[in-house]
């Protein structure tokens, strides 16, 4: 859990009176404010910006598959066989 200090008063500084104006008194935000501001990321919010993050294997390997297309050895009868037969299935 990430803390996040006073939002709540750095909120009100941008309003005349000091107060946001949708924040009566005695409001929740008011409350927060005296706990300090809390943000809380999900797990899964987690597993999905790790995701997102590219490994190193997989960059290796895009070098390699690359490296392979400008050599032009990438296509070959069997890889075409194999794209060919998962198109397939796919379709039919």
């Amino acid at each position: 859990m990430s803390t996040i200090a006073n939002i709540a008063n750095s909120l009100s500084i941008a309003y005349a009176g000091g107060r946001h104006p949708a924040s009566p008194v005695g409001d929740p935000v008011d409350a927060a404010a005296a706990e300090g501001d809390r943000v809380e990321i999900s797990s899964r919010a987690r597993s999905m910006s790790r995701a997102a993050e590219p490994s190193s294997y997989s960059l290796a390997r895009l070098r390699a598959i690359r490296a392979e297309i400008t050599a032009g050895t990438y296509e070959t009868r069997e890889r075409i066989a194999v794209t060919v037969e998962r198109m397939l299935d796919v379709i039919g």
